[in-house]
This record gives structure tokens, sequence and C-alpha cells, in this order.
């Protein structure tokens, strides 16, 4: 991959957040970086920050311990160990895969269930019972979990809601204890089961009119009819009454009938009283709170409302014709006490509710979730049945997903023994060497310096030089040469040996401060090297070199591409990084900028299209026109063009300053 722009682009920033990011570095904490399956990969950057590291950190050039020529026993057990831990790695990924998929079915069966599970919320997210859903209104998967708490066993009685209501009610109310309520209902009894009701009262026999009062059957008429004032008259037929008549009547009617009447009447009397009393405790009851709209205690009292009525109107009967039995029942008053007995039951809960409202909230809310719970069950039912499977099969896979890694740990852990079998840094020091020579450096080489792990410089005649003797050209030069040594092996003694494979490498202008007769050497390094190794040497996963100098990016694309620029594709992605307010990469054609010339005219175009800060356009525009006026041989005519141009029209003023 090559990326090209201009000075300030941001090419040296893309290297930076790739190197921070892969690093893990805080700073770029914010930032993302992707790779394929999101594989980690080995990333090493070459830029001025490593430059800088390289030359100036260190008294020399860090010593490289993994490179050199290992004996053929542990060569032949390092490619063993690399086969063995690419099909652990292969199981691995496999394995990663079986768990995703096993923990992504056991999301989506858990997410049905919190669906589920969710609409109890939703039956009860209103008022009066709200307040008890407190905290679990906005994250349905804790909600779920919480739910589950409240399961209860099928046997367990638990109040239906308006019972829950009620109890709400109170013990989120203000009202102070409520006293119980009482009807006496025991006086009924006694009255109403006297035998004289059932008994014909009738007249006495010493009297002589008794035996015609007898066969007539009308002592009652008889009795009635005394009772009207009359004198000596006959009250019906107003006739004179014959000579002791009303002795004899006193007779009939008098004595022990006249007891049993009285009785009968009195009896009524004391019925009535009672059943006025009643009625006055009964409407008091009434009024209570908890008795008002009770329908038991009202269907109860209407039933013996009606059969006292009842009863009042056969005792008055009775009284009105003492000789006629009638049967007076005995009233039901069980219903009746009933009632009341369930009105106090209700006064005693509530007041031992409202003597501790805290608790009593406690316990409804406990109730109501314990309701929720057992409504949904077949929600929880259904998941735990369909989960069971997935977590056995996941623990397996986890079990062996542990087993891979820590066979491929010992697999890496063996490697860097093998890795320490190296013969030293000879090998590093004669690589660089050998390519500084190559490319015709003759004045100073890297050697060792001492017995430690640093490189430093050594020129001819001298044992030992200086870093500080170097120019910036020569600093780029070597940093560079170090760096191709560094993707190949470490700096560290203990590290293993480098997979080469699963390596990465940046590239931020690596050409900076050298000459040209450099550009075609380090351009043909990173094409034979990096990008295209010899037969059996294992290649870079990927390499991406970024700069602002386009003859070196055309002399990459000719080694890369050849002279085909249409295959362009088929080879290798080019992108250009442009920046206005922020910095973005376009894709490019190799075509697109042949020369520096062409490359003014692509400032222009940006900035005309907001790829490129308007502050760039007057210099751009005075670089063009002396391009032209040089390759047209009218340099002499170009100071007074600009004159005229700005004469012409003011705006074109600042590409005289430029």
């Amino acid at each position: 991959m090559f990326l090209y722009g201009t000075n300030g682009a941001g090419k040296s920033a893309i290297g930076e957040v790739i190197q921070g990011v892969s690093g893990g570095d805080e700073k770029f904490s914010h930032c993302l970086m992707h790779t394929s399956n999101n594989a980690a990969y080995r990333v090493l950057v070459y830029n001025q920050r490593f430059v800088d590291k390289v030359i100036r950190t260190a008294e020399g050039v860090p010593g490289i311990f993994t490179i050199g020529a290992l004996d053929a026993e542990a060569q032949a057990e390092i490619e063993g160990k690399k086969v063995e831990a690419e099909a652990l790695e292969a199981q691995l990924e496999a394995v990663k895969k079986k768990i995703e998929q096993s923990i992504e079915a056991d999301e989506k069966i858990q997410e049905a269930a919190i669906t589920g599970a969710w609409k109890a919320h939703s039956d009860f997210n209103e008022p009066p019972f709200r307040d008890l859903l407190s905290g679990w209104h906005s994250d349905r998967k804790k909600f779920f979990e919480q739910l589950d708490k409240y399961a209860v066993a099928d046997d367990v009685e638990l109040d239906g809601l308006d019972r829950l209501q009620e109890r709400l009610a109170d013990a989120t109310s203000t009202e102070t204890a409520q006293g119980k309520v009482s009807v006496d209902l025991s006086g009924l009894a006694v009255i109403e089961s006297n035998p004289i009701w059932a008994e014909r009262i009738v007249v006495s026999s010493a009297s002589r009119l008794a035996p015609l009062i007898e066969k007539w059957g009308n002592s009652d008429w008889v009795g009635q009819g005394r009772d009207i004032p009359h004198g000596n008259d006959c009250p019906f037929c107003q006739q004179k009454l014959p000579e002791k008549f009303a002795e004899d009547l006193a007779k009939l009617l008098d004595g022990d009938r006249q007891a049993r009447v009285d009785q009968v009447k009195l009896l009524a009397e004391r019925y009535e009283a009672t059943v006025g009393q009643i009625k006055v405790s009964v409407a008091q009851t009434f009024k209570h709170t908890f008795a008002q709209k009770d329908a038991a205690l009202s269907q109860a009292w209407e039933l013996l409302l009606a059969r006292l009525k009842a009863n009042s109107a056969l005792m008055k009967s009775k009284v009105d014709k003492p000789a006629e039995p009638c049967e007076v029942a005995a009233s039901d008053i069980e219903p009746m006490r009933d009632a009341i007995d369930a009105i106090n039951k209700r006064v005693t809960e509530f007041n031992a509710r409202i003597a501790n409202r805290a608790a009593e909230k406690g316990r409804v809310r406990m109730m109501l979730w314990q309701l929720m719970r057992r409504e949904r069950a077949p929600v929880y039912d259904a998941y735990k049945a369909s989960k069971a499977p997935l977590v056995e099969a996941l623990t397996a896979e986890r079990a062996e997903k542990t087993a891979i890694e820590k066979s491929l740990g010992d697999i890496t852990e063996r490697l860097k023994e093998l890795g320490q079998l190296q013969t030293g840094v000879g090998a590093a020091v004669e690589k660089i060497n050998a390519r500084l020579t190559g490319m015709g450096v003759t004045s100073y080489s890297i050697a060792k310096k001492g017995e430690s792990h640093l490189y430093c410089l050594s020129r001819p005649g001298q044992a030992e030089g200086s870093m500080a003797s170097l120019s910036e050209g020569e600093k780029t030069l070597i940093s560079f040469l170090y760096f191709l040594e560094r993707l190949t092996g470490s700096d560290e003694a203990d590290a293993g040996p480098v997979d080469l494979g699963r390596t990465i490498a940046v590239i931020d202008d690596p050409i900076s401060s050298l000459s040209h007769n450099f550009v075609f050497d380090i351009a043909s390094l990173i094409q034979e090297e990096l990008i295209k190794p010899p037969e059996g040497v294992p290649q870079l996963r990927q390499v991406i070199v970024l700069t602002h100098n386009l003859f070196f990016l055309h002399e990459m694309l000719r080694q890369t591409v050849g002279p085909e620029l249409a295959n362009q594709d088929k080879r290798c992605q080019l992108l250009r990084v442009v920046k206005s307010d922020h910095t973005k990469v376009v894709p490019m054609r190799a075509s697109e900028m042949m020369n520096d010339y062409q490359a003014l005219w692509q400032v222009l175009r940006d900035a005309r299209d907001s790829n490129m800060p308007a502050i760039m356009v007057p210099n751009a525009m005075r670089c063009i026109l002396e391009h032209f006026f040089w390759f047209t041989h009218q340099e002499g005519k170009f100071k007074e063009a600009l004159k005229r141009v700005a004469a012409a029209d003011a705006s074109f003023t600042p590409l005289g300053k430029v």
C-alpha cells in the first residue's frame, strides 16, 4: 500500500496512530484500528520517532539478538513447533467461533425471554403499582434477572391485584386505626322460639256463653267488640244486651285467656323494640369505612330484615287474633354474624398494617413481584429449558479453548528458549555493513561496542566513532537499514523468533534528507526484501509506504507494477492523503500525477473541492506560473507578468508576494 500526500497533509499522523494503537499507547485510546478477523499483528513503524530512538537515545544502535544462524537441530525444532502452533491456532479460531455462536444463540434466547418478562413491567408500570417498580424502569436485563429471584411454589397463596391495591392504599394513607363493629342479635331467638305463638288462646268455659262462642269460634271477634265503648247496647247490632251479659262476658274473656293475650302483646312489643335497636345498630355499622361497600353484609342484612319484618307481622296478627295459631320462623343470624366477623378481621389487619406502614408497603411490594413472576413463569421455564444445553456446550468449548491456549503458551515458551540459541549480533552487523558497502558507502560502518549489546559507528582509521558525527542523511540511511534488520529480529535478548507472516511494516518517508542517488537503492530494498522477497523467504503480512516525493513514489510503482500503470489495482493499493479541516484518504490513480507540475495543479483541484486549505492556493499558483515561464523559456518576463495580473485584479496581489 502506497500513500502519497504533500507536506502537512497528515501522512506522519497516520503512521503515529498505527504505532500508538498497536502499541497500546493511552494517548491513542480514542482511535480505532481494524485488522483482518480482528487478529493481533506485530507492527513496526519507521518514522522520525524511530530514527530518534535508534540514533540519539542510546549510545549506539541497540543490538539485535534473534538474527543469526541457528544450529540445524534447533532450526528443525523451531520449524516443527511453528507448524504445530499454526495447527493449534486454527483449532483455537474454530473453537472461538463456536463460542461466539453459542454466546450469540444464548443472547438471542435471553433477549426473547427478557422481552417476555418485560411485559410484566409494562402491565404494572402505572399507578398505583408503578412506585413498587422503582429502580427497575430502564435496564430490561436487570429487571429480568431481579424478577426471577421472586419465584414461589405454585401452592403458595398470593393476594389478588384488588387486594394488593387495597393493602397498598392502606399502607400509603394517613388514616388512623379503625374500631370494630358490632350488632346485638341475641334477643331475637328467645322471643321467636316462645311456644305461645303456636297456641290457640280460647275463652273460659265458666261462662254460660262459652258453648255458643265455642260453637261459632268467634271468641276473638267478641273480645274485640268488648273493647268498643257501647254502654248497655251491643257494639255490633246496637240492641239492648241481656241482664248479666257483662258478667257472663267477663267470665268468658278474663282470667287465664286475658293473661295469655297480655303475654302475646308483651312479646310482640319486645320483639318490635329489639328489631328497632338492631336497625339502629346496623345503620351505624354501615357508616363504618369497611362496611360501606361490603356486599356480604348488605346481602345478609337484606335477608335478615325480611325475616324480621315477616315475624313482626305474624306477631301483630297473633295479638289481634289470639285464638289463631301462627308459626314464627327463627331468624338466620349466622350470615350477619359472619359478615360482621369478616369486617372486624379486616379492621384488625388494617390496624396492624398502619401500625408499621413501611413494613406493610414492603410486604405488598414483595407479593406484587411474586405475582408478576408467577404470571411470567412460562417465559422463564422456556428460557431455562433452551439455555441448559447451550450452557453445557459453552462450558465444554471454553474448557477446550483453555487447553489449546495452554498448549500454545508452552510452544511459545519453547520457541523463546530456542531463540536464545542464536550465535549473537555478528550476523546482524555483517548484514547492515554489507548493505552499506553495496550502496557505495565506505566512509563508515556499524560495529559492536565493546561487550555491550549496542552498536557503534566505526570509521576507517578510528576505533570508535560518535553518532553525533552523522549527517541527517546518514542517520536516515543507518536507521532505515537497522529497521530492515529489526523487522526480522529484536533488540530484546529474551524475545522469541519473529513471525513475519504476522508482521506489518509502516515506512514513513525513508528518503528524507537523502541524495537522489539513494532513492533507487531504498526503493529496491523495500521491493526486493519486503514486498517481493526471494523465494523461500517469509513475506511480511503488509507493507505500508508513505511519501511526499513523487520521484520516489513512481520508482516504487515502477518496481511493483511495472511499466503498465493500468495494472496498479492488481499489484498494490495507491491512496492520496489530503487535508482541509481534517485529514482524508482518497483513492489515487498512478497516472494522475506523473510529475511535480501535475501535482501543483492537483493542489488547486483539491482546494476547489475543499480537500486542501485555501491558503495553499497562492503558493501553488505562483509555482505553476514559474514552471510555465521556465519551460517556455521566458523566466525574465515572470515578475512583469505578476505585476500586470495584480494591477488588473487586486485579489491577485498575493501572488507577487509569495
